[in-house]
Parts: C-alpha cells; sequence; structure tokens
C-alpha cells in the first residue's frame, strides 16, 4: 500500500471516529441535564441540599482537621450548573474532547505509519 491510501484511510477513520466521539458527548450532556432539570428542580431535592447547607453550618463551631465553607447556592450545584451554563459547558465539552481526540489519533497514526528506522541496518 501506498502512503497516499493509507493516510486516506486514516483520515476517514478518525473522522468517523471524531463524529461517534461528538454524537456520544453531546447525548451524555443533554442526558445529564434532562436528569438534573428532572431530578433537582423538585422541592425535595432543594430541602435536602438546605438540609446538607444547615448541617455545615452546625460543624463550623466543632474542631475539625477540615474546615469547610458553607455553599452560597440555595440550589444543588448540577442543578445550576445544567440549567444555567449549559452552553458553556456543552461547548468546553466539545472543545476539550475535540482536542484531546485529534492529538491521540495523530499520535497514533504517527506510531502505525512510521517507518522502521533501523530496519535495514545490521
Amino acid at each position: 500500500m501506498d502512503r497516499s491510501r493509507i493516510r486516506g484511510r486514516w483520515i476517514w477513520w478518525s473522522a468517523a471516529c471524531y463524529a461517534i466521539l461528538v454524537v456520544g458527548v453531546v447525548w451524555s450532556l443533554f442526558a445529564a441535564r434532562r436528569w438534573a432539570l428532572a431530578d433537582l428542580a423538585t422541592p425535595q431535592s432543594t430541602a435536602e441540599w438546605e438540609a446538607w447547607r444547615a448541617d455545615v453550618r452546625a460543624e463550623q463551631d466543632q474542631p475539625s482537621p477540615v474546615h469547610r465553607a458553607v455553599p452560597k447556592s440555595a440550589e444543588p450545584p448540577a442543578l445550576v450548573l445544567m440549567r444555567d451554563y449549559f452552553r458553556v459547558s456543552l461547548t468546553g465539552a466539545i472543545l476539550f474532547s475535540s482536542v484531546l481526540f485529534w492529538i491521540c489519533s495523530w499520535l497514533l497514526h504517527g506510531m502505525l505509519t512510521a517507518p522502521a528506522a533501523n530496519a535495514d541496518r545490521r
């Protein structure tokens, strides 16, 4: 096989794997958003979050090796993230997973197609 055919196949395989990756990342974030909006937006979930904040506030007076700050948010952080910052999260997830994928793909291509440097020397 010549190098142009190998390179063409590598590009098509990489593009197909990249499309699968992006679909997986987008689907996962939308599923996480659906879960957060359905489960964390309930009054019970908010009450549990407030109870946890109250426990942290109560532990402030007791001496302990770890000092936890009381969260300022009145709502669970996952709800705020998926409701108010979803576009930023989606953009960041796609951007960073894309960069990581293409770097790994480039390195893998280089490892698999590099000629043996010392194969003929003996």
